[in-house]
């Protein structure tokens, strides 16, 4: 009697963030990923629970690229008692010591702030996920490996990494254990699959793969167009006499957007305008990256293109007018842009430019979802900058590009899994597959779900999902329904004719309140 396989998924189940597959088989135990939770407050808090596992007894670590949903919770396997090598490629490797030491950096100013609010007295303090040192002892036991090479793990067990076009470095990973092939995706990029020389495509027992746009179909954008479309968002900018904040993702997104302003200003179609990367991060990240992007050496080299060190320079950009300031974090959750926002956002002129994916329940999807009123490390910002989203820099592969790479992968004598994704994205694309009569019908799990991985079956739900799953991958929960309460009270009440009408409207809204709680009393 073969052995059972077993797939655990600890994140990015019903949800886009918290990458984490744990899967068993052989008397091994390799997990793929092991990301941070974004969205959310309920999805975030998910960060800061106990392990759902035991790091002790991981065999392998496969981390698939360096994104922080991929790769956030990595440094919390080696503080638990984790002795597993961590297996990527060697750009990945390059980018993640930069990435995870700012992320520590970022949670300890995050946790620090959040502490001295007037509003937090007399809660339990924050407490970051892991230190600098921590991100020190995972690097230790990095292993880089090539694309296409197969590492053994023995007891008959092996993984193999073919290139997934995502990012720089990000690959897809393909695993043999107890008798089966399996495919976990990683994050896809656009085009035709990469092959590895003398190796199958396809021909997979199961296969877990993403979904971020699994209900969206992208125009096709040639990179002419998408450039000519950022002249224009800069010059209408700048011709209003504001700025321009573009959220930036520090890794790939960021060094994109500034060739595209090299390409514009080298062809005379922008004049030498200022634009300051105000992303130490992300400044790191690209000298990391120089020996992977072509013209990325040349980005060093223009005196207008403003790399901003220190925190003192950053808000002297506040009192700039006609500048373009690329800011991380790309969902407006941490980092920099976030005093940004808070200058730029009352101001008619200005506009914010979103490049990427907004996660449900992030600060850039409340913007993006037309919000008026936001809050904003403690403040209430009026919205009156326009908000707007260009086309053409997502590397996620959009609805037909997925449906097209399962179709090179195939066949698939077992299930696909569908993962990483928000439930319209993965209904979307349920329903494409479903609809193509080739695979058996496909799983969305969720979160905590433990499902048997039969050879040449469909896969066997053994566990079920955690209790609290609803809540927890809703694109609101209470903290953001309240937010959004709060602002919607605030418009309501400012729009009123007089105070006397105002101070009416407030008295009823106490009297709601006072009748809920008393009802909940009995």
């Amino acid at each position: 009697m073969a052995e059972t396989t077993i797939i655990k998924f600890h994140g990015a189940a019903g949800t886009v963030t918290g990458s984490c597959f744990e899967i068993s088989g052989a008397g091994k135990t390799i997990l793929v990923d092991c990301g941070l939770f974004q969205g959310t407050r309920s999805l975030e808090r998910l960060n800061y629970e106990k392990l759902p596992f035991d790091p002790r007894t991981i065999d392998a670590i496969v981390l698939t690229h360096a994104h922080l949903d991929h790769s956030g919770r990595m440094a919390c396997l080696y503080t638990s008692g984790c002795k597993a090598p961590t297996f990527c490629t060697a750009p990945t490797a390059d980018i993640l010591k930069p990435l995870l030491l700012d992320s520590a950096k970022l949670q300890a100013a995050s946790a620090e702030r959040r502490n001295r609010r007037a509003d937090r007295a007399g809660l339990p303090p924050f407490v970051p996920l892991y230190t600098g040192p921590d991100v020190t002892k995972l690097m230790k036991n990095i292993t880089a490996v090539d694309y296409c090479e197969q590492v053994d793990l023995g007891n008959g067990v092996s993984f193999r990494l073919w290139n997934a076009r995502h990012i720089v470095g990000s690959a897809s990973v393909e695993i043999n254990i107890a008798g089966q092939r399996l495919m976990i995706s990683g994050d896809i990029g656009s085009g035709t699959a990469i092959e590895c020389a003398g190796q199958e495509l396809g021909g997979y027992d199961h296969i877990i793969c993403e979904a971020t746009y699994g209900a969206r179909d992208r125009e096709e954008t040639l990179i002419s167009e998408r450039r000519e479309a950022l002249a224009c968002y800069v010059e209408n900018t700048l011709k209003s006499g504001g700025n321009l904040l573009i959220p930036a993702f520090a890794v790939e997104r960021t060094q994109v957007i500034l060739e595209d302003f090299l390409a514009l200003f080298d062809a005379g179609r922008l004049s030498p305008i200022n634009v300051f990367l105000d992303a130490p991060l992300a400044q790191k990240i690209t000298m990391a990256m120089l020996k992977y992007r072509d013209n990325g050496a040349d980005l060093l080299k223009r005196p207008n293109i403003r790399f901003v060190q220190s925190v003192s320079e950053s808000k002297q950009l506040n009192h700039i007018t006609g500048a373009v300031v690329i800011a991380g974090s790309g969902m407006c959750e941490g980092g920099r842009i976030r005093h940004h926002l808070i200058r730029n956002l009352p101001k008619r002129q200005s506009r914010v430019l979103f490049t990427g994916f907004q996660v449900a329940g992030t600060l850039g999807s409340v913007l993006n979802g037309g919000s008026k009123l936001v809050r904003i490390s403690g403040n209430d910002v009026i919205v009156n900058a326009d908000i707007d989203i260009l086309d053409g820099y997502s590397n996620h592969a959009d609805r037909k590009e997925l449906a097209h790479w399962l179709n090179e992968h195939s066949p698939v004598s077992g299930s696909i899994f569908l993962v990483h994704g928000e439930q319209q994205g993965l209904k979307a694309l349920t329903g494409d597959l479903v609809a193509t009569k080739r695979y058996n019908d496909p799983i969305i799990p969720s979160l905590g779900q433990q499902w048997q991985l039969n050879p040449r079956a469909p896969a066997l739900l053994k566990v079920a999902a955690r209790n609290d799953v609803d809540q927890l991958v809703a694109p609101q929960d209470w903290t953001s329904r309240l937010a959004a309460l709060r602002a919607s009270v605030q418009q309501k009440v400012n729009a009123l004719p007089s105070d006397q009408d105002r101070d009416k409207m407030l008295k009823a809204l106490e009297r709601a309140l006072e009748s809920y709680q008393k009802e909940k009393l009995r």
